[in-house]
C-alpha cells in the first residue's frame, strides 16, 4: 500500500473528504518494525463488522501481527469473518462520520490470518474457550451488554485487551470495567478502548490548545450524533427457529440491555470529547428523550429515536449533547467548545482572540491507535485507557438513565450506589421478552 498523507485543508476541500484508505501505514509499521520485531496474536471475540474490522486495523497498523483465534456466539459469524479477512478488498468511501477514520481499508493480508477450525469457538461460552489459545490480545467487539463480564475474563487470564466502544450499558457493567481497568494496571496488561478520536491529529492540536486556555474558560460544549442509520442498522428477518435471545442479539442495537440504546452505542464517541476538553466526567444529568416514529422502524425493539442531554461539569459549565435517528431529517455529527475568548470545532479551528484552523495531516485515527498500542505493549510498558473509556461509556449510560426515568441523576450515585444492571440472568438460548419501552415519569430510578 503506497503511503498516503492529507493535510486538514485537503481533507475538508472536496473529494478527499470521503477518503481514508490505509493512511501512513507503511510508514509507521517500517519504523516499528525496526524497534520492535515480537510477534503479537490477536484473538477477536464477536465477529461481526467492527470485531473483524479490528483485527484488520492492528494488522495493517503494525509489522509482525497474527489473527490467531475468533470467537462469537454464531458460528455463521466466524465463516463469514473469515471469508472477509481471507480476501483481498479495496477500500470504500465513507462520507458520513469520516473523522473517526474509513471502516473500508485497502487489505491484502490473508498471510496474517493464522486461525485454524481448533482455534474458532461458538457459544455463549466461547470468550471463555478463546483464552486458553496462546492470543495475547483479545479484541471485544461482541454486543455491547456482553463486554464488562468478558474484558474481565481476560484481564484475570492475562490477556491484553482492545474493547470497542461502549464498554458496558448499566453502572454495573462500568463499576465492573473500572476495576477490570485497576486490575490491568497491578497485573501490566493493556487496555484500550475504542474511542479512537483521542489518537485523531486535529482532535489533539485542538483539545490540546483548548487545555493552554485558548479559548479562555471553558463555559459551555455541545455534542450530536443525528442520523439514521441505527433505524435499520443490524436488522434481520426473524426466523421461526430463532428463540427470542437469537433475535435480539442479531439484532442487538434494536435492545437496551445489549447496545445501551444509540446514546451509549453511538453518540459515546462525542460525550468523550467533551469530557477529554472538559477534563473528566460531569457531576450531574437532566435529560429528555423518546420515541416518536416506529412507522421506519422494522424492528420494534425497546430504544429511543431521540436524546437531549443537559450535563453539568465540575467547574460549572454545562455540556449538551444529543443524538437522534429519524430518517427524512438532516444530519449533524461533531462537538463544539465554547470559552471566554473563543470557540472550538475540535475537528476543524479554533475562532476568536487566538483563531487556529488545523492544517497538518489527517491520518487514519484507527491506525495510529493500533500503532501506538501495540509498540506500548512490545516496550514493556502496556497503554491502559481503560477507565477513561469507563468513564465515557457511564456518562452516556447516565444520560440515558435520565432521559429514560425523567429523573435529575447525579454521576457519583450512579456509579457508585445505582443497583441498574441490565443483563438476563443466566443468559442462554430461549425465551426472553422484551422489556418495554422506558416512560419518563414512571420509568422506575434504580
Amino acid at each position: 500500500m503506497e503511503s498516503k498523507r492529507m493535510t486538514r485543508r485537503q481533507f475538508t476541500g472536496g473529494a478527499a473528504k470521503a477518503v481514508l484508505a490505509a493512511g501512513a501505514i507503511p510508514s509507521i509499521a517500517h519504523r516499528v518494525a525496526a524497534q520492535n520485531p515480537d510477534k503479537i496474536r490477536i484473538g477477536v471475540v464477536g465477529c461481526g463488522g467492527r470485531g473483524t474490522g479490528a483485527a484488520m486495523d492492528a494488522i495493517v497498523s503494525a509489522p509482525n501481527v497474527e489473527l490467531v483465534a475468533m470467537a462469537d456466539l454464531f458460528p455463521d459469524k466466524i465463516e463469514a469473518a473469515l471469508k472477509r479477512v481471507r480476501a483481498a478488498q479495496k477500500g470504500g468511501k465513507r462520507d458520513f462520520a469520516a473523522q473517526y477514520g474509513s471502516l473500508q481499508i485497502d487489505w491484502d493480508r490473508a498471510d496474517a490470518v493464522k486461525v485454524t477450525p481448533e482455534t474458532c469457538f461458538s457459544g455463549f461460552d466461547a470468550h471463555k474457550k478463546i483464552l486458553e489459545t496462546d492470543a495475547d490480545l483479545i479484541i471485544f467487539g461482541e454486543a455491547p451488554g456482553f463486554r464488562p463480564r468478558h474484558i474481565r475474563a481476560a484481564i484475570e487470564a492475562g490477556k491484553h485487551v482492545f474493547a470497542e466502544k461502549p464498554v458496558a450499558v448499566d453502572p454495573a457493567g462500568a463499576r465492573s470495567v473500572f476495576e477490570s481497568a485497576e486490575l490491568a494496571k497491578k497485573k501490566g496488561l493493556g487496555f484500550m478502548g475504542g474511542t479512537q478520536l483521542r489518537f485523531s491529529q486535529p482532535y489533539g492540536a485542538i483539545i490540546g490548545r483548548i487545555h493552554e486556555g485558548k479559548i479562555g474558560d471553558i463555559v459551555a460544549a455541545e455534542c450530536y450524533w443525528w442520523h439514521d442509520y441505527f433505524v435499520r442498522w443490524k436488522y434481520q428477518e426473524r426466523k421461526p427457529e430463532w428463540s427470542d435471545m437469537e433475535f435480539q442479539v442479531r439484532c442487538w442495537p434494536h435492545f437496551v440491555w445489549l447496545s445501551g440504546d444509540h446514546i451509549v452505542e453511538n453518540l459515546v464517541h462525542n460525550i468523550d470529547v467533551m469530557n477529554w476538553a472538559m477534563g473528566g466526567p460531569p457531576k450531574s444529568a437532566v435529560a429528555l428523550g423518546g420515541h416518536i416514529n416506529w412507522e421506519d422502524w422494522p424492528i420494534k425493539g425497546n430504544v429511543y429515536d431521540h436524546f437531549f442531554v443537559e450535563y453539568e461539569y465540575p467547574n460549572g459549565a454545562k455540556g449538551y449533547a444529543s443524538s437522534r435517528h429519524i430518517v427524512n431529517c438532516a444530519h449533524r455529527l461533531g462537538e463544539k467548545v465554547m470559552g471566554t475568548k473563543g470557540a472550538a470545532d475540535p475537528f476543524r479551528q479554533i475562532t476568536g482572540e487566538h483563531a487556529y484552523e488545523y492544517e497538518g495531516p489527517f491520518d487514519n485515527p484507527r491506525f495510529i491507535q493500533w500503532g501506538k498500542f501495540i509498540e506500548s505493549i512490545r516496550k514493556g510498558s502496556p497503554m491502559n485507557c481503560g477507565a477513561q473509556v469507563a468513564e465515557a461509556s457511564m456518562t452516556a449510560i447516565l444520560g440515558r438513565m435520565s432521559a429514560y426515568t425523567g429523573r435529575a441523576i447525579n454521576y457519583e450515585w450512579a456509579l457508585h450506589q445505582s443497583k441498574l444492571d441490565l443483563m438476563p440472568p443466566n443468559p442462554g438460548f430461549g425465551p426472553l421478552p422484551v422489556q418495554p419501552l422506558a416512560i419518563p415519569g414512571k420509568a422506575s430510578l434504580v
